[in-house]
């Protein structure tokens, strides 16, 4: 526990000292025009939503993102009856995800990312009745992400297809206080290799107004405890607009999103397919992004859910909080 709040202490000396963007769930973006990008139709980054906008051949980012995610959660007598009546709920309360992330210009259009997670998800205990309602913790190092953005266009609009892969490094024995093993859905990893691709367009408008539409799907596999999470296709849009020009310093960008997600149900040992999870989900996201001199920058956005249809009896989304701090060389 006294790790966490140390990384996150640290986080928050790095954004009120210093101030780009280095995105979750797949958006990765540069924090510069580079002399080798697309030049004047090169666009601002989103924070939630990948561009197609690359860093430049042999330029290298590097960064620091925290995501806290809260959940609407099931009170235990309620989770625990309907867990007892073979219904997929798992106590979740919040996750935290520390991710540290690198990433490297091969080409001019041609980008290389590698990311390293910290996972800590939260939940109660919902099995026993001895202890029901207990906070419970599962923390440990989650799967490592290798991507890679290719742009090939950049003619009116900047276009760029994302692949990557996610390795199985992720802790999947952790346990609960009673000893016995916390559930797949619980875990800091999955214990899968799951895939991912997309395309995304992007563009700035006069140096102020930059946007950004990508389509992606995450593949994945079969993890821990014969657990296989449902594949999840996502689509985000995103606006920005610029305070000053783009390639001026300091500036601040004003960052609005809508990031739309449809997942498919998972699958587990004992079913087929698991009734309690997949559906839709519809995050708008409003965020700032501050560019104190081309090589430093921080972000922050708070996706917020308006739209949710999910699958069978699960936890909602309630909150969520996505931070963090980036350089660029």
């Amino acid at each position: 526990m006294s790790f966490y709040r140390i990384s996150l202490f640290s986080f928050l000396c790095f954004y009120v000292a210093l101030p780009n963007v280095f995105a979750h769930h797949g958006g990765f973006e540069p924090t510069g025009q580079g002399k080798e990008s697309a030049g004047m139709i090169s666009s601002a980054g989103m924070i939630n939503s990948p561009t197609a906008t690359t860093l430049g051949k042999n330029h290298v980012s590097a960064g620091f993102t925290f995501e806290y995610v809260r959940y609407n959660s099931i009170p235990a007598d309620d989770a625990h009856r309907l867990h007892h009546g073979d219904r997929d709920v798992h106590g979740k309360n919040h996750e935290e995800t520390y991710d540290l992330n690198v990433g490297y210009g091969i080409l001019p259009d041609l980008d290389l990312y590698w990311v390293t997670p910290i996972v800590s998800k939260n939940s109660i205990d919902i099995h026993s009745h001895a202890s029901l309602g207990q906070k419970e913790r599962a923390t440990g190092f989650g799967d490592m992400r290798l991507i890679g953005k290719y742009r090939f266009w950049k003619k009116y609009v900047e276009a760029a297809l994302i692949a990557g892969v996610k390795f199985p490094t992720g802790k999947t024995d952790a346990k609960q206080a009673s000893g016995n093993k916390f559930e797949a859905e619980n875990q800091p990893g999955t214990g899968s290799w799951d895939g991912e691709f997309g395309i995304v367009f992007s563009r700035n408008f006069r140096q102020r107004f930059s946007t950004a539409t990508s389509f992606q799907y995450f593949l994945h596999g079969e993890g821990a405890q014969e657990h296989k999470m449902g594949d999840v296709f996502r689509h985000n849009l995103g606006v920005s607009y610029s305070l000053r020009q783009l390639g001026k310093y300091p500036n601040l960008n004003l960052v609005l999103e809508m990031n739309t997600e449809w997942g498919l149900r998972d699958r587990s040992r004992t079913e087929k397919k698991v009734y309690d999870s997949g559906g839709t989900t519809i995050f708008l996201s409003p965020g700032l992004n501050a560019s104190f001199t081309q090589h430093i920058s921080v972000f922050c956005t708070m996706p917020i859910p308006v739209y949710q249809n999910l699958g069978g009896e699960h936890e909602e989304v309630n909150f969520e909080l996505l931070s963090g701090v980036n350089f660029s060389f």
